[in-house]
């Protein structure tokens, strides 16, 4: 038989109820499905119960549903605390969305001011900060995993004025360890392993583990 003569003979998929919501209409099929349809688009379509749906319609409401679970996902994820454009990526892949909706969703959520990278490196600095001292270094390997970028990283930690880099600071650190380990064996080396994890540059830590051996030369008691 000709193709054009073969009849795919697929069933129409059939509106059971709809329930109108806040910002929504949720859409049972008699195939099992729950669709979300927004208001803003709820025009396009014909949301009666007992309607058949054409293939085609059935395709644009799934889309939309799509979109729609997509983006509010990704506002409750946002409403536990800030993310990076990166960590809502990867949080959006993992519930199995669409890579292509996925950039649609994230970028709109940057346009909106919901997702900014500077605005989180900045936050994440001052709250890591606000805990415990700590280096540079420490903090940009850590937004590095977050997926903050480079530039964006040199920029937060050159405009955070909570940024305990100063030598006195990090001095206070250092002695406070020092005197809870001088007696152990590999004192030093213990110190310094210590500072360079907290994110501290070799130079900063060389210095002030030189400042510590001077002042404990000077004051053995």
């Amino acid at each position: 038989m000709h193709p054009l003569f073969i009849c795919p003979c697929r069933p129409m998929i059939t509106i059971i109820k709809t329930k109108h919501g806040n910002d929504c209409i949720t859409v049972d099929l008699d195939n099992g499905e729950v669709l979300k349809i927004p208001y803003q688009v709820a025009g396009l379509f014909s949301l009666e119960a007992g309607r058949a749906v054409d293939t085609m319609e059935y395709a644009q409401m799934k889309e939309e549903s799509q979109r729609y679970r997509c983006r509010d996902m990704a506002l409750d994820y946002l409403a536990i605390c800030p993310r990076s454009a990166v960590e809502m990526e990867r949080y959006l892949g993992r519930k199995k969305f669409d890579a292509t909706l996925i950039r649609e969703i994230v970028n709109g959520l940057r346009d909106a001011g919901y997702i900014d990278d500077a605005d989180y490196a900045a936050r994440y600095i001052q709250n890591k900060l606000s805990r415990k001292p700590v280096g540079k270094q420490l903090l940009a390997s850590e937004l590095q995993k977050k997926g903050i970028s480079r530039p964006v990283i040199t920029q937060a930690l050159k405009d955070s004025k909570s940024l305990h880099s100063d030598m006195d600071a990090l001095y206070a650190i250092a002695l406070k360890k020092y005197d809870s380990i001088k007696d152990k064996k590999n004192s030093i080396t213990k110190l310094s392993y210590f500072l360079h994890s907290r994110g501290f540059d070799t130079d900063m830590v060389s210095s002030v583990i030189e400042k510590i051996l001077k002042t404990e030369k000077e004051d053995p008691d």
